[in-house]
């Protein structure tokens, strides 16, 4: 993404067209062949001129991404090789990367930059964090943090994948009933920037999640990465994909606030920490999830995982469902909701639910599909910072979270 190119010189043949001073029929070698390389301004009067073809090849190959032959153990963004750039060998040596396979026709080396140092400072597009120690879980308890920077101006937005991420928890199950306020963190993973823009605190396993991050405007910006470690000894990993974005780029997102960025006609959506079956959502999340209107299409139909309690944010034991204003500690925020695609313009639309079933009907037992027709396409995660523990709420089941399959409608 840094634009750049690099310019090999290729040393090729020389080539000599000149006179040669045996006959055709004379034995070869039985006079020396000559030679003569003449200087243009100079012509000899000796012997017929000469000339001199010297051939170089001058390869130039842009600096974009390749794919590598490094490969990533956990896949968690569904590819098992890692992203590189394409420079030359010593280019890759002196910026710090490692070489993994060849790009350009094989004048370049896919250069892999792979960071694992604490403090250290990231200055070169699609860089990975990891954990110091790996592919080994880092088990100590000192804080780790890096600072990212752009590799060029026109970058407006980081995009960080998971591709590993093991924290510790919130450690707060419905089968333990903690007394510990539910939901909050024990390992901290943040990240912060100038723009001012809050981001949400996460912890627990987010393998395979990803968030985008605004960076600023100017040169100088740059975007802090930190693992706050709980004191406690126990396995954490991580490996996160460092993407940066172009102001403008095509198929990214457009506008702020979108958290995460999905495309296509079919997709899933999790809040984080999810993965775990037995572990609380977070708690004091608020943020949005965008999906991309693809093209002919009108609307998103949203389902509930079959997974187990995919809709567990705030389940009551009274069992009432809930829209709206209604909704007041822990929902999930669609602009349109709606219990059709193709609801009337008199239809009353929904933007809040909560309670114990996805739903927009109050009475209803069951999770049922909610369309949104309403542009852009968002999900809000909203989740308060109470205890979410049976004791202390009355909950039926603990909160694992929520988990949405979607589905764009064409029009």
């Amino acid at each position: 993404m840094t634009g750049s190119t690099t310019v090999v010189l290729v040393r090729g043949l020389v080539l000599f067209l000149a006179t040669s001073h045996f006959s055709v029929g004379e034995p070869r070698g039985s006079r020396k062949t000559m030679f003569s390389i003449q200087n243009e301004t100079t012509p000899s009067t000796t012997h017929r001129e000469g000339k001199v073809f010297s051939l170089f090849n001058i390869v130039q190959f842009k600096n974009e991404g390749c794919r590598s032959t490094s490969t990533i153990s956990s896949g968690g963004t569904g590819s098992n090789n890692r992203n590189g750039t394409c420079y030359t060998s010593t280019e890759c040596t002196t910026r710090g990367g490692s070489a993994a396979g060849s790009c350009a026709s094989g004048f370049g080396v896919c250069c892999v930059f792979l960071i694992s140092n604490s403090g250290a400072t990231v200055a070169q597009n699609c860089s990975y964090l990891r954990n110091p120690g790996f592919p080994n879980a880092y088990t100590e308890t000192s804080q780790v943090s890096y600072t990212i920077q752009k590799c060029d101006r026109s970058v407006c937005r980081l995009r960080l994948d998971f591709e590993s991420f093991t924290l510790l928890g919130t450690g707060n199950t419905f089968e333990l009933l903690d007394t510990a306020a539910g939901g909050q963190c024990r390992d901290m993973f943040t990240v912060s920037s100038n723009t001012g823009n809050t981001l949400p605190t996460i912890c627990g396993q987010n393998t395979g999640q990803h968030i985008y991050v605004e960076m600023g405007c100017l040169d100088s910006d740059t975007v802090s990465v930190n693992f706050n470690i709980d004191g406690s000894t126990a396995v954490r990993m991580w490996e996160i994909k460092v993407t940066q974005v172009k102001c403008n780029t095509e198929g990214q997102p457009r506008n702020c606030g979108c958290l995460q960025y999905h495309t296509g006609l079919t997709g899933r959506l999790t809040t984080f920490n999810f993965l775990p079956t037995n572990d609380n959502h977070l708690a004091n999340q608020e943020y949005s999830i965008c999906i991309r209107q693809e093209a002919g299409m009108c609307c998103v139909e949203y389902t509930v995982c079959t997974d187990a309690r995919s809709y567990s944010l705030e389940a009551k034991a009274d069992g009432i469902n809930m829209q709206d204003s209604a909704c007041s500690k822990d929902y999930v925020g669609i602009e349109g909701g709606s219990a059709t695609c193709n609801a009337s313009p008199g239809d009353v639309l929904f933007t809040q639910f909560c309670g114990n079933v996805f739903t927009t009907d109050e009475a209803a037992v069951l999770n049922m599909p909610i369309c949104d027709c309403t542009k852009p396409f968002r999900v809000d995660i909203f989740t308060d910072g109470d205890t979410d523990t049976a004791a202390a709420t009355n909950n039926v089941a603990h909160s694992r979270g929520l988990c949405l399959e979607y589905r764009q409608i064409p029009c």
